[in-house]
């Protein structure tokens, strides 16, 4: 049941005792007004606070009161106004606690310590003040008969100056917060940085080497060039002459299924004949008149010898398994045909002017369609001049590179993507932090279908990559460790000096 208060008489109509007011002028406020929430449910104690606090002002801001008559209007008061710095509170409203309610609402539901709250009760005997401050987080505890306008102007300004301190000490929490969390990017940026910057004080002391080779190798360049033509014209030679056979693996491969067509129909027919002889050995052995000639008792005694010398019941539950059989065959001579026709045109596709930068962003982007894992990329381009490259062929070869990185980690990882130059060079460097290869499978991963990642996979992603890069006359190094990842690095000529 709900206990009412006991009716006011005399001195309790007065909510504050007597005393001089000291008004002081105060400059124009330039802060949006400190939020006072006055929780009560008398009227008059609402009214005479506000009229006491109406020239209040802490650090030229002024007070805007917020009014709530009951426990449950209260608590809908802190949910619009989560910034309300400081909280007059009856105990004793529409139930005996129901300000303690509130104020347990405030800290442990809407989770709010930045509130300062003032429990301020006419019946000190319903809210003992020892046991409220040790059971609630109560900042202050006024009885009404005592609180004087000095008083509470005290009280309002120590609430609202810690209200000010603990907001500040947040946002502060959460400036810093910030900033660790841009150091910490900063940090990742600078580790990469310094990656790369040794990458290219390693570049530059190649550089220097590679200068002095060059001047020493100037008379032997005219036959380097010679034998660059020489390879590039067996390359293309090669390249037309497993074309050509490619397409006449397709040639018999037809044609033996077309024979095995005839084969499945000559079985049939076998299978139609035998049965026919077995109606007509039927026929004879049921005629006495047939069955007694000497030419029909010879021709019976030929047949029963066939039979027992030719499993013919065998032959025929083979035939399907071996023509089936012999179909599989032809199917993996085909896939293999247009395996080989597709590895062709990537490496002879046409010529164009190209950015090697904008080729691995259209590989990447392609690679990033189709994986499900949280990978975290980085990349680093320099501004570099365009070659001459089939685009086709160089994206199929950056996308196989970039599907063994996603594929060599678990759920999540690391890839980091670097163009530059060293010399008259462009060189591209993929890492992953995956699994690594092994010592033992790392000089194989080039060849064609050897597959460490997976037992679907195809075993021709690295094999066509290092054929598509050879035949723009450049080269695919991996470095790997077991257990730490995997380095890739791909070197392409370029016109452009350096």
């Amino acid at each position: 049941m709900t206990e009412k208060k006991p009716a006011k008489t005399g001195n309790d109509d007065i909510l504050f005792a007597a005393e001089e007011s000291t008004v002081t002028e105060t400059e124009p406020s330039k802060l949006p007004p400190w939020k006072l929430l006055i929780v009560d449910d008398e009227k008059d104690v609402h009214n005479m606070t506000k009229m006491v606090l109406s020239d209040y002002s802490y650090k030229n801001a002024g007070l805007k009161f917020l009014h709530a008559y009951s426990g449950m209007e209260a608590k809908e008061v802190i949910k619009d106004h989560p910034d309300c710095a400081c909280v007059l509170l009856d105990v004793v409203m529409e139930t005996s606690h129901a300000g303690l309610e509130v104020a347990r609402f405030i800290r442990q539901e809407a989770k709010n310590s930045n509130i300062r709250i003032i429990l301020r009760t006419g019946q000190p005997g319903k809210a003992p003040e020892k046991k409220i401050i040790l059971d609630y987080d109560i900042n202050d505890y006024k009885e009404k008969t005592e609180l004087t306008s000095q008083k509470l102007f005290t009280a309002i300004t120590t609430a609202i100056r810690s209200f000010e301190h603990l907001t500040h000490l947040e946002k502060q929490k959460k400036e810093i917060a910030d900033k660790n969390k841009r150091l910490n990017e900063e940090i990742a940026r600078r580790i990469v940085a310094e990656s790369n910057l040794a990458k290219y004080n390693k570049s530059l002391e190649q550089m220097i080497k590679d200068k002095k080779m060059r001047l020493e190798e100037a008379l032997s360049a005219l036959k380097t060039a010679e034998e660059e033509l020489k390879q590039s014209r067996d390359h293309r030679l090669m390249a037309d002459f497993t074309s050509k056979a490619a397409r006449r693996l397709d040639e018999p491969a037809e044609e033996v299924m077309n024979n095995l067509t005839t084969i499945e129909g000559y079985r049939s027919d076998m299978t139609e004949l035998i049965d026919k002889y077995k109606k007509l050995l039927h026929l004879i052995n049921t005629s006495k008149s047939l069955r007694e000639t000497n030419d029909t008792r010879t021709r019976i005694e030929e047949i029963k010898e066939f039979r027992q010398t030719t499993d013919m019941d065998r032959i025929l539950a083979h035939y399907p398994e071996i023509i089936n059989s012999s179909i599989q065959g032809i199917g993996l001579i085909s896939k293999t045909a247009a395996e080989i026709r597709r590895i062709i045109q990537d490496s002879n596709g046409a010529p164009t002017p190209l950015s090697v930068k904008h080729t691995i962003e259209k590989a990447l982007a392609e690679v990033l369609t189709i994986q499900t894992r949280n990978i975290d990329v980085q990349t680093d381009f320099e501004e570099i001049p365009e070659i001459e490259a089939s685009q086709g062929a160089l994206v199929n070869a950056f996308k196989a590179v970039l599907k063994n990185s996603f594929q060599a980690m678990g759920p999540q990882g690391f890839v980091s993507i670097s163009v530059g130059r060293e010399n008259s060079d462009i060189v591209v460097t993929i890492s992953d932090t995956g699994k690594g290869i092994s010592e033992e499978d790392l000089p194989r991963v080039f060849d064609p279908y050897f597959s460490a990642q997976k037992e679907d996979a195809t075993g021709l992603g690295l094999f066509v990559a290092k054929s598509v890069i050879s035949n723009h006359r450049g080269t695919i190094e991996i470095e790997s460790t077991r257990g730490e990842g995997t380095t890739v690095t791909i070197t392409l000529p370029s016109d452009s000096p350096a």
